[in-house]
């Protein structure tokens, strides 16, 4: 085979094989729960059959042994014999594992071992099945319309391959009859019951050999037979013409080339802004028609581009339900998760992104939400706890909220732990509101587990969430019923590839701030502002807003700015004092080059509708843990 179409083939099985062993390990956990449901038995079967059709055509023997004894499995539960307890279905999940572990070793060209015997025995049944019926493949023996069922071509298959039931396919057959490309087709349409009244399958369907298959394929594709191949003639009245195969609607882009496109919209973006300030400092009606014109078409564009970066946040959740299966397991809890919103679109550059600070998330809920089966049912509750993980849109932004029925958090237990570990002082924990208690699980170090597992009680792990959602541009909020349950709340911007952010000014220099951060703005009374443990706040609605001088921060020097932007950074609040607000603009941030990396606070730059060049903040890295901003640009400099 040509090793260029080897290639081709091998990335074309990975795609396809991928989704569906993606969508295994959800419906797996599911099964557990259901293992009589029929649907989902037939839907599992399906998948590591056709994965396994697959490695076989490309003659990846590991894979093939693997998933045909997964295959095996399932096909004696569908068929009622036996009932998938958790024995066997921890040995489907472990299957599913290795066979992701194949696929990564296919994908990078290392070498397979075969899949380790202990386990094969494992996925075997265990009690002898009912032989299924002999295959009626003998032209004596045809159904009144001629048609097999798709046991019957699964075990056409299976004798190709060699991994056929003894008995399911006769052992001596007339000699293989060929069929013409209208009868394959009519075959093809009896199985997927679509065949047109009258078609007609060839008189005699026996069992062929690999190469009179192989002869069979070329020559519907044009291929001719190698020289000796049984030529391929009519045996049977050919049967009516088919219908045209509707045309695709669909095609694989390669996402170098899709961002590239993003990156083309962004530029678009930058000069319709450059056109809109023109236009209205020029005065020109039609300029300004014109300017009005590509503006509307830069946005078609920019939401079509957008678009096909796309993603149903599903495809992220699906990955969930077996951890919190394995981790409920392993703390000896009762759990059920539920997931809602799956269909929500989300930019695809967030979805592995947002799996890390999901899965913290998640463990949080079990460990130290959830109470043991016992200490609920003393409770009043059921002794099965909920974890429900849901996902919506707001507008520009994408709310995902993990939330429990379990016993919720305790403000002053938060508070204790807190001055315990050094996190905060007394003083600092006597003016916390319960919602800044809640936070306080957010700081490093922060732990309130009495002993330390592999699962938690070393106080990492949210600051870690709270890190990654800064660096997304996200914000993270908790809600607490003690003896109730919590939520928390993460909210992302809907894409990343193109900035909306709100201009401001310091001094002569351009700040841009991300708009998905921006809570509000105001401005700073005589007498509002004053110092509290060393640092300067401002009373705003009823709290102490921490406020972070972003002239010093710029090294800019002159009159006092007393304009403040209240930003939402991670879970905490700053307000950012600047000399003047300018507006909102859409703009896409251009890395500054090498000279320049590794200066905190700064993600980029961006070229303003009127020319200038304004610098792009980076929240995340702009304040530390307490709400004070780093040190100037001119010192980090």
């Amino acid at each position: 085979m040509d090793p260029s179409l080897d290639a081709e083939l091998r990335d074309d099985f990975l795609v396809e094989a991928g989704e569906l062993v993606e969508r295994l390990s959800e419906q797996l956990v599911e099964l557990e729960g259901n293992p009589r449901e029929a649907e989902l038995l037939n839907a599992v079967f399906r998948a590591f059959h056709t994965v396994k059709g697959g490695a076989g055509f490309l003659a990846i023997e590991p894979m093939v042994q693997l998933c045909h004894h997964a295959e095996d499995l399932l096909n004696v539960a569908r068929n009622g014999v036996l009932v998938l307890d958790s024995g066997r279905m921890d040995a489907l999940l472990e299957a599913l594992d290795l066979l992701n572990a194949m696929m990564d070793a296919l994908r990078g060209g290392a070498s397979m071992a075969m899949p380790p015997p202990a386990l094969l025995r494992r996925l075997m049944p265990g009690i002898a099945a009912p032989a299924p019926p002999p295959v009626a493949v003998a032209a004596a023996a045809p159904r009144a319309d001629g048609s097999i069922d798709d046991s019957e071509f699964e075990a056409l298959l299976d004798s190709l391959y060699g991994t056929a039931a003894p008995g399911t396919v006769p052992a001596a057959a007339p000699a293989p009859s060929t069929i013409n490309d209208d009868e394959f087709e009519a075959l093809l349409d009896n199985l997927h019951g679509t065949a047109a009244p009258g078609a007609s399958l060839p008189a005699a369907a026996n069992t062929i050999a690999d190469d009179e298959f192989e002869a069979l394929l070329d020559n519907l594709h044009g291929k001719g037979g190698a020289p000796g191949a049984a030529p391929v003639t009519a045996a049977a009245p050919a049967a009516p013409a088919r219908a045209a195969a509707p045309a695709e609607t669909s095609v694989r882009v390669d996402t170098g080339r899709l961002d590239a496109l993003v990156n083309r919209a962004g530029e678009l973006v930058l000069v319709r802004n450059r056109l809109q300030s023109l236009a209205l400092k020029s005065g020109d009606e039609t300029l300004a028609q014109v300017a009005a014109e590509l503006d509307r078409v830069a946005d078609e564009m920019q939401g079509a581009v957008l678009s096909m970066r796309m993603q149903p946040v599903g495809r992220l959740f699906q990955r969930f339900p077996r951890i919190v299966r394995d981790l409920a397991r392993q703390l000896g809890k009762e759990v059920d998760l539920v997931t809602e919103g799956e269909g929500t679109d989300l930019d695809r550059s967030l979805v592995e992104a947002l799996a890390d600070p999901l899965i913290h998330l998640l463990r949080n809920a079990l460990d130290h939400g959830l109470e043991m089966p016992d200490e609920r049912l003393k409770a009043g509750k059921s002794r099965r706890g909920t974890v429900r993980l849901s996902a919506s849109q707001r507008g520009e932004r994408i709310v995902i909220a993990v939330s429990d029925d379990g016993r919720g958090m305790n403000p002053e237990v938060l508070k204790r732990k807190a001055v315990e570990k050094g996190v905060i002082d007394e003083a600092q924990a006597a003016r916390l509101t319960e919602t800044d208690c809640y936070e306080l699980i957010f700081r490093p170090g922060f732990s309130t587990a009495a002993q330390i597992s592999d699962i938690s009680g070393r106080g990492v792990g949210m600051d870690v969430v709270k890190t990654r959602v800064a660096e997304l541009g996200g914000t993270l909020q908790v809600r607490s019923r003690l003896g109730h349950g919590s939520e928390l709340e993460l909210t992302v911007p809907l894409t990343l590839a193109i900035l909306r952010v709100l201009m401001v000014r310091v001094g002569p220099r351009l700040f841009a701030l991300p708009l998905s951060n921006v809570e509000e703005v105001f401005e700073l009374a005589a007498g509002q502002d004053r110092m509290l443990d060393g640092r300067l706040v401002a009373n705003h609605r009823g709290r102490a807003l921490p406020l972070g001088d972003l002239a010093g921060w710029a090294g800019v020097v002159g009159a006092a700015p007393r304009h403040v932007v209240v930003l939402h950074i991670g879970h905490q609040h700053i307000g950012c004092l600047v000399h003047e607000v300018l507006g909102r603009e859409d703009v896409m941030a251009k890395p500054l080059g090498p000279l320049f990396e590794g200066i905190p606070g700064i993600a980029g730059a961006t070229v303003t509708g009127d020319g200038k060049l304004a610098l792009v903040l980076d929240l995340a890295g702009l304040a530390d843990d307490g709400g004070q901003l780093l040190p100037s640009l001119r010192a980090a400099g």
